[in-house]
């Protein structure tokens, strides 16, 4: 019996979706479901590297499948049912992990072996699509974001990836007593006493390199922006990336307005979506990523796709926040001693707000 978490269960809810309908309607910023349909048309798996498989979905209510020199057909007619009822388990489901009979079931049918498919990419979806607009004989990526359960995040902190440092000027307080500050929100009693102290804080550089690397490639002022993000969410003055890049425009410390910033910030988050992570070097090239498919709580699922990437870089907009991590698992919240001087980091984090 297998066992897996929503997101997980949701991957395989997506496979079979496709198996049975064969295509996603597109979805505007608000994930609303517009007359656009991507019609996919061929699937690619390797759950075994050695043998990969092709599942050919361009028969109505039949996927053939091919894989190792074999050919096999699948009649798909009341596998839609079947995909609602097991939708219906994996949102119902009160455990972190949990079987589903049902599902599990049809995974040799499809000649599946594993829920998640392998992938070395940011992908969990290989496939070829076409609408009026586009028609792709290439396979291109896609992720999967399921709403069903918790919310996910879209960049996962890491002490030596995502850390900004900030220096600690004109401060003449004590830092143990800072340091000992351990409510609740402690990182942002920390920063307040600080400057309640007559410090000052200035951003002055990342832990990781190749994250700050990254950023500039994307735009060459976006980590100093973030960077302001990120000292006013910990401050407590917003956590909604519109509320944040609202008073980054508001401060006025890089001459841009807020639309520019928000542009810069829809930039960076489709970048992210779409494969780049901080301690991996980024060369800005995303051709083979084809966009996103989310599953909603209802269990609909849309599609963003990259030529249409104005809404999909508001639908990521819209719904991510800024989020805290585990300070003592990240490593950052407390002041530090550097070469005589006094500084503290500050993690990013960005989640989903469903």
């Amino acid at each position: 019996m297998i066992t897996a978490n929503k997101g997980e269960w949701s991957e395989l809810y997506v496979l079979y979706s496709l198996f049975a309908d064969h295509k996603i309607p597109a979805a505007d910023n608000n994930l609303q479901v517009t007359s656009r349909h991507y019609q996919f048309l061929k699937i690619f798996r390797e759950d075994d590297p050695r043998r990969p498989v092709v599942y050919d979905l361009a028969d109505d209510k039949k996927v053939i499948i091919r894989g190792g020199g074999a050919i096999k057909e699948i009649n798909t007619s009341g596998l839609s049912a079947k995909t609602k009822r097991i939708f219906d388990i994996i949102k119902n489901a009160t455990d972190t992990t949990f079987a589903v009979l049902e599902a599990e079931e049809l995974m040799s049918d499809f000649a599946l072996t594993k829920i998640k498919a392998n992938s070395t990419e940011k992908s969990d979806l290989v496939a070829t699509i076409k609408d009026d607009i586009v028609s792709e004989t290439e396979p291109y990526g896609f992720s999967i974001k399921s709403q069903v359960g918790g919310a996910s995040t879209l960049l996962n902190a890491s002490g030596r990836g995502t850390n900004f440092i900030y220096k600690i000027s004109d401060f003449f307080g004590d830092v143990n007593v800072i340091n000992s500050i351990e409510t609740r929100s402690k990182v942002r009693d920390r920063l307040q006493a600080i400057l309640h102290n007559g410090a000052r804080l200035d951003f002055v550089g990342m832990t990781s390199g190749t994250f700050k690397e990254n950023l500039r490639t994307i735009d060459s002022i976006l980590p100093n922006i973030i960077a302001q993000m990120l000292m006013n969410y910990f401050l407590g003055n917003g956590s909604t990336l519109e509320t944040l890049c609202r008073l980054v425009a508001q401060e006025n410390n890089f001459d841009l307005n807020e639309i520019q910033i928000i542009s810069k910030i829809k930039n960076f988050l489709k970048v992210v979506a779409l494969g780049m992570v901080p301690q991996t070097p980024w060369n800005d090239r995303l051709s083979t990523y084809g966009g996103y498919i989310v599953v909603r709580e209802d269990g609909q699922l849309v599609c963003y796709h990259l030529y249409n990437e104005d809404a999909f870089k508001g639908y990521l907009f819209n719904n991510t926040k800024l989020d805290t991590p585990s300070s003592n698992r990240h490593n950052f919240g407390s002041i530090y001693e550097n070469n005589g001087e006094l500084f503290i980091n500050l993690n990013l984090q960005i989640r989903f707000v469903r």
